[in-house]
């Protein structure tokens, strides 16, 4: 028995208060989290939202992250010493320090005045600062109460008529008194001093701190306890014993006292509590709530955070640090525990219980079903059904597979379903069935079991999912996904849509014949999963190896698979049950109780959830800290300006919250310079390389995992300095001076090509004069001579005449090719020809030579046609001029020229002896062949028509777009 009650008192102060007080989370802070030393004398918030902590060995300033110190050698030589005793922020958003033998300082913005025995004090060890409503500061020293009047002090209490007063607290009260204590305790108001005597002797009366709480009640604590004023008397507080330093009444009414060597203690609705185990010394020098409502401790042993958390643990009598443990409602408002042994919890506490139905026997789960009769499964004696009428007792072989029971199962037909070590069994009115592996079971060990909406079960094991639906296992998308997945949970929600929760994947939903998979990559915390529950505010709950978690159940069928930001909130244990690690894979892991709080079983002992509505967490205000260049710090007030040379940008921030941060994540970029955000994680820093010049805009966000739309910013704007050749001015210059080296190099080359061009045309000209000179001319004598032979012949020889004939013609031809080749030797291709005037040329130059009529006549409103295609026309025209002239032994040749606007066609007409077109070779290089050519080249038409005795009839056409495209292929 004394065994037990010492067991019950150690639990009881591992948690600090019974399971149905506020429990806490504790975060300490030492010399090696960045305090100057351990002991903690002073705390205060100023109105920018950074605690300020006093120690022994300096000031240092927290933004719940990182210290900032301030030492009397170094930062703060105005200090004069590092001991700090009080803190107390001024209202015009300073700070106010007493120091231990350093005075009185006023800090605000960086500056520091300072208040010693030059400016009024009695000796520089200031043990008191308040700044009342009236904006009145009081500072009390070892000798004497002072005001601060500008920038001196005014010693009080030797003004009134009394003697030296050593001050150690100083507080106001809500009617406006000040309250003094130390070695005498009074009152001031309207500038009058009232005194109160203190039982006890002078030195055990003597006053460390003095508070009225919102109900009036004044309360002292000296160096002998705690006294309350009652009436006109103070009387002491029996309960609380011990030198009392410190007193602070919370935002909820509690009244948190601090005692030299016995520890903490509270005081709410007439009951006081002694909070043992909770801190790492039982010294409290200073208690602090901050604006969030968090309790800070300055004690001889550090700086500790106490957060109220709404996560309860319940110890059980003879401790839970079993290897499995099961929790189920009980169906009155109390609940079953069960772990190294049973447990029943009624009002937030567990007592043993033992059924005297099963004496000995090691239970594993307790479950009630609708009948009120209880379902007990067992560590290897089967399964028991209690009922009014007597117990039944279930055992392998004969009804069970197995006599180590999982979990249990009731359906809305009433039937049972047992899970064992080794199969299940199915209890109904018409008897007992056993199903295993024989009968489709996936695999033996049963791990999980619900039924649906539909009335189908569906069996998680150890290996795959098993679905039972009309008597018999089906196969579909989800025990095919699943077949080789640990399955310890499985929850169906209001749409219908089921959910598995897995030992090693995570979390898999089955809605409309298809699966999703959610795990760690889409934000979850973890992807071992030991229990699913769903409370009124379709929030998830989830269980885990160490973690509890809770999510919106909604935007689980929102979010993209690939999205990475599920909205998850993570849940801590209570101080002395940080380490506890939840259990699962027997039934039930987690229980859903009628209020809609939580529970689930953990190595510490039952864990109680209690959430009145789901809440926003604070976010934390995030502050820029540093920009460093190659190691180099640069300001940042305004745009921070970079120079060219630079290697490594490197942006420092940090949250400026009290609260804890576990939860906050950062992602940044630099606008202009990344495509997106970076998620940094809980990384504080952002680094750059490689930047260019320009202009940019470094953002960063923070956000709480639990809600990430929610964001905070802080950005800072960014100039690089370009480089001399990065600038607009050195790149106009430079473009340019390209531009007119580009123009001096193309007139430098124009002017090549025109010398070369000109002396290729010089040649071709001299080359065109010796062949004028001397082919043509010799050709010329040639022709007339066989001309002259021809008509000087006077008998008739059809051979002779046949010859002459064939010669005076090739004679004919060879002048003409040579006269084209003198063409193209004296023209340039791209040089305007005058159409009309050029065919005007050709039909004299036709008439003379062969003494036929040519008659040239022009239509339509003259246009230019390009050089090149000229030339090839020209060709043409005189090609069938000359064959008419020649083959056709014409009276006349008429050549029509017609400029339309859509086509220009040159027609040639002779009215000779004609020929059949099918018929007759072509003759020479340039005869029909190569009028088809030519025309063919500049994307004109040719058509040849003649028959015999009538005549030949040839036209020429090229579309005027063709002349257009002709021409600036030309110029190119």
């Amino acid at each position: 028995m004394l065994g037990l009650l010492l067991l019950l008192m150690m639990t009881h102060g591992m948690f600090g208060v019974s399971p149905a007080q506020p429990q806490y989370t504790r975060t300490v802070w030492r010399v090696q989290d960045g305090l100057p030393e351990d002991t903690v004398q002073a705390l205060a918030e100023t109105k920018d939202g950074y605690l300020w902590v006093g120690t022994t060995g300096g000031l240092t300033r927290f933004d719940g992250t990182r210290s900032s110190m301030y030492e009397a050698s170094s930062s703060m030589p105005a200090l004069g010493v590092n001991s700090i005793f009080c803190l107390e922020p001024s209202g015009d958003g300073g700070l106010w320090i007493g120091a231990e033998g350093g005075g009185l300082l006023h800090l605000l913005n960086g500056q520091v005045r300072s208040y010693g025995v030059a400016s009024g004090l009695t000796d520089g060890f200031v043990r008191a600062v308040l700044e009342d409503r009236q904006g009145t500061v009081w500072v009390g020293t070892d000798n004497g109460l002072f005001k601060v009047k500008g920038n001196r002090v005014e010693r009080v209490e030797m003004a009134a008529g009394m003697g030296p007063l050593a001050v150690h607290a100083i507080s106001e009260d809500r009617e406006g008194r000040i309250w003094v204590g130390g070695s005498r305790l009074l009152t001031i108001e309207d500038g009058k001093l009232h005194f109160y005597d203190l039982p006890g002797s002078y030195s055990s009366n003597r006053v460390k701190t003095v508070l009225q709480t919102t109900d009036g009640a004044l309360w002292v604590g000296t160096v002998n306890g705690l006294e309350r004023l009652e009436g006109e008397k103070f009387k002491r507080v029996p309960e609380v014993e011990g030198t009392v330093r410190t007193l602070k009444q919370a935002a909820d009414g509690t009244l948190w006292i601090g005692t030299i060597g016995n520890g903490l203690w509270t005081y709410k609705q007439g009951v006081f509590s002694h909070l043992t185990g909770l801190l790492p010394s039982n010294t409290v020098l200073k208690i602090f709530e901050d604006a969030d409502h968090q309790i800070w401790l300055g004690l001889q042993a550090g700086l500790v955070r106490l957060n109220q958390t709404s996560v309860h643990v319940v110890p059980l009598p003879g401790g839970a640090d079993a290897d499995f443990a099961t929790i189920s409602g009980n169906g009155d408002g109390s609940l079953w525990a069960v772990s190294s042994g049973v447990y029943k919890i009624s009002d937030g506490v567990a007592r043993p219980y033992q059924f005297k139905e099963l004496p000995g026997v090691m239970v594993r789960n307790v479950f009630r079903d609708h009948e009120g009769d209880l379902w007990v499964g067992t560590d290897g004696s089967g399964a028991f059904h209690i009922t009014k009428h007597g117990t039944v007792h279930y055992s392998a072989p004969r009804e069970l597979t197995n006599n180590f029971v999982r979990g249990f199962l009731e359906t809305r037909r009433g039937e049972v379903w047992i899970g064992t070590d080794e199969g299940l069994s199915h209890v109904t009115p018409q008897g007992m069935r056993k199903l295993t592996m024989k009968d489709g079971l996936v695999h033996f060990s049963i791990r999980s079991l619900f039924e649906d909406h539909t009335g189908d079960v569906w069996i998680g094991t150890e290996q795959g999912l098993s679905h039972w639906h009309e008597g018999r296992f089906v196969k579909d998308v989800a025990t095919e996904t699943l077949r080789q997945e640990k399955v310890w949970s499985i929850y169906e929600d209001l749409t219908h849509t089921i959910w598995y929760g897995t030992r090693d994947h995570g979390l898999f939903r089955y809605q409309d014949g298809q699966i999703a998979h959610f795990s760690t990559a889409q934000g979850l915390v973890s992807n071992s999963i030991y229990q699913i529950l769903e409370d009124p505010h379709r929030r998830f709950w989830l269980s885990g190896p160490n973690t509890i978690s809770s999510m919106d159940e909604r935007q689980l069928h929102k979010v993209p698979i690939s999205a990475d930001h599920l909205s998850v909130s993570l849940y801590t244990m209570p101080y002395g049950a940080e380490d506890a690690q939840m259990y699962g894979g027997r039934q039930p892991s987690g229980y859903l109780a009628p209020d809609g709080s939580v529970w689930f079983p953990s190595s510490k002992g039952p864990t109680h959830i209690v959430l009145d509505s789901p809440s926003a967490p604070s976010l934390p205000r995030i502050t820029l800290q540093s920009v460093t260049l190659d190691g180099r710090s640069l300001p940042f007030a305004g745009t921070v300006e970079l120079p060219a040379r630079m290697t490594r940008l490197e942006f420092g921030y940090a949250p400026l919250s009290l609260q804890p941060q576990g939860g906050i994540r950062y992602q940044y970029r630099l606008k202009g310079f990344d495509k997106g955000w970076v998620y940094a994680g809980t990384n504080l820093t952002a680094s750059y390389t490689n930047l260019p010049a320009g202009y940019y805009r470094f953002e960063v966000e923070a956000f709480d995992v639990g809600d990430p739309a929610r964001v905070m910013e802080a950005h800072v704007e960014v100039h690089r300095e370009p480089f001399l050749w990065q600038t607009w001015w050195f790149l106009v210059l430079s473009v340019a001076v390209l531009l007119l080296l580009t123009w001096v190099i193309y007139r430098l080359r124009m002017h090549q090509v025109r010398l070369r061009f000109k002396a290729v045309l010089e040649e071709r000209g001299r080359l065109a004069r010796e062949m004028h000179d001397t082919v043509i001319q010799g050709c010329t004598s040639v022709s007339a001579l066989l001309e002259a032979v021809a008509s000087r012949r006077q008998e008739p020889n059809p051979v002779v005449e046949d010859l002459l004939s064939h010669a005076r013609t090739q004679v004919r031809a060879t002048i003409d090719e040579a006269r084209y080749a003198v063409w193209n030797l004296r023209h340039d291709d791209g040089e305007a020809i005058d159409l009309p005037t050029s065919i005007e040329a050709i039909s004299k130059q036709t008439t003379k030579e062969f003494e036929v009529e040519v008659d040239c006549k022009v239509e339509g409103e003259v246009y230019s046609v390009p050089g090149s295609i000229s030339r090839e026309l020209l060709m043409v025209v005189r090609e069938a001029v000359y064959d008419a002239a020649l083959h056709g032994q014409p009276n006349k040749i008429s050549i029509t020229t017609c400029y339309d606007a859509k086509r220009l066609s040159i027609l040639v007409v002779d009215d000779g002896v004609g020929f059949q077109t099918g018929v007759v070779p072509a003759e020479g290089h340039y005869g029909i062949i190569g009028m088809y050519e030519r025309m063919k080249r500049v994307s004109g038409e040719f058509e040849l028509t003649s028959e015999p005795g009538k005549g030949t009839r040839a036209e020429l056409s090229i579309a005027r777009p063709a002349l257009v495209l002709k021409k600036a292929e030309a110029w190119r």
